[in-house]
């Protein structure tokens, strides 16, 4: 039963699924992995982490969610067409891409829609940069991000970018630099 399980995830993962509308493959790592073939998830335990190209998500738990159009169902199943609905990472929440960091207690990946959404306690940083709040929406179609207060204000510390001095800058006085 483990080896179809197994043989099943191998195929799932290294197949046509990726996160997103991505063309590379979703690598996801955890001290333990339970499939359920019924309920269409793959449920990751344990110091869980997947990484895409630059992406990478650590939580304690991971569960990701597949779907199956009705002619695959009907057919036999085959498992390198079922693509990616939904993920859910609870625990410990870390999301880096480069010098970016996200972090909370939840996120869901919502592909079809496009969305990420943090919960508990929610962090973004870049850099300096630090924005808080009680929820984050990040809507990747619109190339958009919400961040909702509660109980508490959103806050956002942000710092402004440094100006690069380059060889025709460097020794003027800032007026000097608009002349011809």
């Amino acid at each position: 039963m483990w080896k179809k399980s197994l043989l099943f995830v191998w195929i799932f993962m290294v197949g046509s699924v990726f996160l997103w509308a991505k063309q590379a493959p979703l690598y996801i790592q955890s001290d333990q992995m339970e499939v359920d073939h019924n309920k269409r998830v793959i449920v990751f335990t344990g110091h869980a982490k997947a990484k895409q190209e630059d992406i990478i998500v650590q939580a304690d738990l991971m569960r990701v969610y597949y779907k199956t159009s009705s002619t695959q169902e009907k057919e036999t199943k085959n498992i390198s067409k079922q693509q990616i609905e939904r993920i859910e990472a609870e625990g410990h929440v870390i999301i880096t891409q480069g010098e970016r960091k996200a972090k909370g207690e939840r996120a869901l990946f919502l592909k079809d829609k496009g969305k990420i959404i943090l919960t508990g306690h929610p962090l973004l940083q870049e850099g300096e940069n630090v924005i808080k709040g009680e929820k984050v929406i990040i809507s990747l179609n619109e190339n958009k991000m919400i961040v909702l207060g509660g109980e508490l204000p959103v806050e956002a510390v942000i710092y402004p970018q440094k100006i690069k001095k380059d060889a025709h800058t460097e020794g003027k006085k800032p007026d000097q630099n608009l002349q011809r």
